[in-house]
């Protein structure tokens, strides 16, 4: 099937037309003539691979990763494209969600903010990703194949940093660490060369293998640490815990003394920085479903116990009846919910800051605390996933 690809969609796709019919195209630049193959058909769209491209793009690049190329794993499913036409289309998705499901008031109102999705450093996007999973296969390591069962053996993560190299990752039968068909977790923490693979540290020559990874986050002169359990949750990208804790504090302006609500706080790593802002006559009450990521928080909040982190499911009820000057919420992908919402932005606080990884759940969310009376002051959106769809976005309402 040949088509024309007229738009970029949701989750990167490629989005054309055919007798009637919306056709998703992986591995497609809007602009483009391209010959597909249809993997999937629903009554009123099609999913569909790039299987030649009869048009291409001025910005269409060669992949570097052959089997992200053809689509094959989905880990880089934006490799095909120059990393500035990547941004620029990142930014084009974030501006359809607001308008297509904030609506045009919003849409029109977080227009002069200008938001663009901007680089977190001065790379080319390649070897920034400090953690990944990979599943055993009998001779190495692979990855799922995009929508379905098969798993693809890679020779190669052109994505992560250099120091996993070392490791001889995808030479290895790794016999012993995990059982054939399972997930393995690779960590290169900030702390140093360790490299933690399934729960194992392995270190650099010399060096003491440390069972805990240690991860750090620099705001100016300030450095905050962190202690996380193996397998914990962190920002993949090496410069994403920095940047984005930057865009948090400046969009939430805790001032000493006052009171602060974290949702979904992890291990901590807005949880110990607002902390301190605030001081030991604020408080800070951080609500996190994983007992783990807790338990992480606990850790590297010791020293600072105006600061709490707790376990809890969080949603309307959670909300409900809790005050702050100041709340933060890093939700996942779906987002706060529509009901959660609408009670966030009844609680009270002067500033909430909502830092989102999906720009159609982001839209959702913001149309909700907007129509139960908040203002967007500010929002930022950050490429800290380059080379794929994904991104952030920080938004600071009043």
């Amino acid at each position: 099937m040949r088509l024309e690809i007229v738009d970029i969609g949701h989750g990167g796709v490629g989005i054309a037309r055919h007798d009637g019919r919306v056709v998703f195209v992986r591995g497609a630049i809007p602009g483009e003539v391209v010959e597909v193959e249809v993997v999937s058909r629903q009554s009123k769209f099609f999913h569909a691979n790039v299987v030649d491209v009869v048009e291409a793009s001025p910005h269409r690049v060669e992949h570097p990763w052959a089997a992200g190329a053809a689509g094959v794993t989905g880990a880089a499913d934006f490799g095909h494209i120059e990393l500035a036409w990547q941004r620029k289309l990142k930014t084009d998705v974030v501006a359809h969600n607001l308008r297509r499901i904030g609506g045009q008031d919003l849409a029109e109102a977080i227009k002069p903010l200008r938001v663009e999705v901007r680089g977190v450093d001065s790379t080319d996007g390649w070897g920034t990703r400090t953690r990944f999973d990979v599943v055993k296969m009998a001779t190495g390591v692979g990855m799922y194949m995009e929508r379905t069962n098969r798993l693809v053996p890679l020779d190669r993560m052109p994505l992560a940093l250099p120091e996993l190299e070392r490791l001889d990752l995808f030479g290895n039968a790794w016999d012993g660490v995990v059982a054939e068909g399972e997930r393995m977790h690779v960590v290169s923490p900030a702390s140093g060369p360790d490299v933690v693979v399934a729960g194992q540290t392995y270190a650099a020559p010399g060096r003491q293998a440390d069972p805990f990874i240690h991860e750090r986050a620099v705001t100016g002169a300030d450095v905050f640490e962190y202690r996380i359990s193996s397998g914990g949750f962190w920002q993949i990208h090496c410069q994403a815990p920095s940047v984005l804790l930057q865009a948090v504090l400046k969009g939430a302006a805790a001032q000493e003394g006052e009171s602060v609500l974290e949702l979904f706080s992890g291990a901590g790593l807005f949880t110990v920085p607002l902390a301190r802002a605030v001081g030991e006559r604020g408080s800070v009450f951080a609500i996190e479903g994983s007992e783990r990521a807790v338990r992480d928080a606990r850790v590297n909040l010791v020293s600072m116990p105006w600061a709490k982190a707790e376990v809890a499911r969080i949603d309307e009820g959670t909300v409900a009846g809790l005050r702050a000057d100041v709340v933060v919420a890093d939700p996942p992908r779906a987002g706060l919910g529509k009901k959660t919402a609408a009670q966030l932005a009844r609680c009270g606080a002067r500033r909430i800051v909502l830092v989102s990884c999906d720009p159609a759940a982001m839209a959702r969310d913001v149309a909700e605390l907007v129509a139960n009376g908040r203002k967007v002051e500010a929002m930022e959106a950050f490429d800290i996933f380059p080379h794929t769809h994904h991104m952030e976005v920080v938004t600071a309402l009043s």
